[in-house]
């Protein structure tokens, strides 16, 4: 079934009921940019838009990221002492929530590209001995090997130029038998896949949805074993894997 978007949009656009028409509407009247190709625009235009966003990341208006966070905590063992990392951390509050939670049991990290969301994460951890935050890409960790138990990175998977090196340098952190959970939109219907289309056209720092499909293939090239996925909320999706070496 094909909703009737009317004359407004073009013909064929795969949404299915009122609200998925709404979005599609806006979307599509939305401004659109020329494309970034090359992966150092597009690490700068992340870094311009999450530096401008760090100063009210905290505010309640963006609780829905701490809130899917929360999501993502509520299927990891996360009752005993643990090394954690979060990529894409922002002001870093997943970061100081596991570590007060195990009563800073372990070590707490958080990388982020945005040099401001790090200077916030740091004032937000002042009081916390073993958390720790750094700038750097997901692509190139300045942290050691065999190190994490848990790696998690929520809603910025899609932004990252080159998701496999992520997932290479997650392998490399891990332990062995440590798992990453990576929560966001998954596209395994033609509306998000459109969705994406559209974002890539009218977001600059979007780099792409992927379908479970991709992220089994994403883990497999990585040497991670992707073990399930569970529904959140349509059309976000936790995805889990694991090294097992």
């Amino acid at each position: 079934m094909v909703y009737d978007c009317g004359n407004d949009l073009p013909v064929g656009i795969p949404v299915q009921n009122t609200a998925q028409a709404i979005i599609a509407y806006v979307l599509w009247n939305l401004p659109c940019f020329n494309p970034m190709k090359s992966v150092n625009e597009k690490i700068k235009a992340n870094e311009a838009k999450w530096d401008k966003r760090a100063l009210s990341f905290d505010e309640k208006r963006f609780n829905y990221f701490r809130y899917m966070q929360k999501k993502v905590f509520s299927i990891i063992d996360i009752h005993k002492e643990i090394n954690f990392l979060d990529l894409g951390c922002g002001t870093g509050w997943a970061v100081c929530y596991v570590a007060i939670l195990l009563k800073e049991k372990g070590i707490f990290i958080g990388i982020d590209i945005s040099q401001k969301m790090i200077e916030k994460a740091i004032k937000n951890a002042s009081d916390l001995e073993n958390v720790k935050f750094y700038k750097a890409s997901s692509d190139r960790l300045p942290l050691q090997d065999n190190f994490f138990n848990v790696v998690i990175c929520t809603n910025s998977f899609h932004h990252y130029p080159v998701p496999g090196k992520v997932l290479e340098e997650t392998y490399r952190v891990l332990k062995a038998k440590g798992k990453m959970y990576i929560l966001d939109v998954t596209a395994d219907d033609p509306f998000i896949k459109w969705i994406d289309k559209m974002v890539r056209r009218r977001e600059k720092e979007h780099v792409r949805f992927y379908s479970t499909i991709d992220y089994k293939n994403m883990f497999l090239r990585a040497g991670l074993s992707y073990i399930k996925n569970k529904q959140i909320t349509y059309p976000l999706k936790i995805h889990i894997a694991e090294k097992k070496l």
